[in-house]
């Protein structure tokens, strides 16, 4: 078949299986390793981009290069070409999925997205890896007021943050009367940013009701932060607002 083809339909073929197959795998990340907002946050578009271009463009384009029918050596030429990016896809594959959020974890004032690689999954109980993921947990300091004070002097050293000891992982059980303390004052930033209104305004329209509905806590990604919000009756997520929630960041 291969010494009948020409080169542009070799090309034409060649673009168009890679094209069907990138319209795959883009829902699988999606709809099963990253919800919204995940793969945005995580910086999921990183990777995602440099697949499509060793997919999209470096494959078909060496086929465009090498092809030449009746050419000797095509065949291994073409396997190898396959071969590479089905290499390239299955290696940024699994690194978007190993990356992808296994824990959403409130701490204090904040939510942390927990990638499974940053935490030994095993050692969080069962009863709190159930359903989809990412799993909502909360972690809480240690009652023990000796290794309370450890933890908070090695994190001020350096040492990862409560998210990220799995051994404190408890059940989300949100305070509403701490949650209103903490949530953040969103008119203030909607009043310097015209962004941040367009986005708060469209949450709203798409939600329903007002500001005072929700409470508004940070959302910190691996790449990307934003703004959680919940619902001011039972503290439970309801959306996002892909805005920045740091008060710094509208001066």
């Amino acid at each position: 078949m291969l010494t009948t083809m020409t080169r542009l339909r070799a090309f034409t073929l060649h673009l168009i299986g890679s094209v069907l197959i990138f319209l795959i795998f883009p829902g699988l990340i999606f709809f099963i390793g990253y919800p919204t907002p995940y793969f945005t946050v995580e910086g999921g578009w990183t990777v995602f981009s440099i697949l499509i271009g060793v997919g999209l463009a470096l494959g078909p384009l060496l086929t465009l290069i090498v092809f030449k029918p009746g050419k000797r050596g095509l065949k291994f030429d073409m396997s190898c070409i396959i071969l590479m990016q089905f290499g390239a896809l299955l290696y940024g594959g699994m690194t978007i999925y190993q990356e992808r959020p296994a824990f959403v974890v409130f701490g204090l004032d904040r939510f942390t997205t927990i990638p499974t690689t940053a935490i030994d999954v095993d050692q969080v109980p069962v009863e709190l890896r159930q359903g989809s993921q990412p799993w909502l947990v909360q972690a809480d300091l240690p009652e023990d007021p000796k290794v309370r004070e450890d933890l908070m002097f090695a994190v001020l050293s350096g040492a990862p943050d409560v998210e990220y000891h799995p051994e404190l992982y408890r059940p989300y059980a949100p305070d509403l009367l701490d949650l209103r303390k903490r949530s953040i004052d969103l008119p203030a930033f909607t009043a310097r940013d015209a962004d941040a209104k367009v986005a708060v305004d469209h949450f709203l329209a798409k939600k329903g009701g007002q500001l005072a509905d929700y409470l508004y806590l940070p959302l910190k990604g691996k790449r990307k932060d934003i703004v959680m919000a919940l619902s001011a009756r039972d503290g439970r997520p309801v959306g996002y607002i892909a805005i920045s929630p740091w008060r710094e960041d509208y001066r």
